[in-house]
């Protein structure tokens, strides 16, 4: 049997909270990183749902959709919702000097898989999270 390299060792790893994290910043900014480790925890449960469970499979999903993702940040908002997502949001998300807000790192890997499964394919998921915060 022929031994693995290390880095295909590391692309079959298991997906992990800090393996999550560290796939998505090495392909977009830090200022991503801006939640805690608790608002990606059920990310793996959700991406095993859909078959990725290896930390490859992670980066090739991500790398597929970075430019349509990087194009929806860019995409200039009004002032009025600007205004209102930062009195009920995190404020480090939102560029209140463009009028632009970025993703988090749950939300960079949930856009990803909605544009590659569609978004009527991770409704459920969002019924899920909605029930827990209320």
């Amino acid at each position: 049997m022929k031994r693995l390299n290390a880095r295909a060792r590391a692309h079959q790893a298991p997906l992990t909270v800090d393996s999550i994290r560290k796939v998505v910043l090495s392909m977009y900014h830090r200022r991503h990183d801006y939640w805690t480790d608790a608002d990606i925890a059920e990310l793996p449960l959700e991406l095993a749902a859909f078959n990725i469970t290896t930390v490859k499979q992670l980066r090739l999903l991500m790398k597929r959709h970075r430019r349509a993702m990087l194009q929806e940040e860019r995409a200039r908002m009004p002032r009025r919702l600007t205004l209102g997502l930062l009195a009920e949001c995190n404020p480090r998300g939102i560029d209140v000097h463009a009028n632009t807000s970025f993703f988090a790192i749950g939300g960079l890997v949930r856009v990803s898989m909605e544009y590659e499964f569609g978004f009527e394919t991770m409704l459920p998921f969002h019924e899920i999270r909605e029930d827990e915060t209320v």
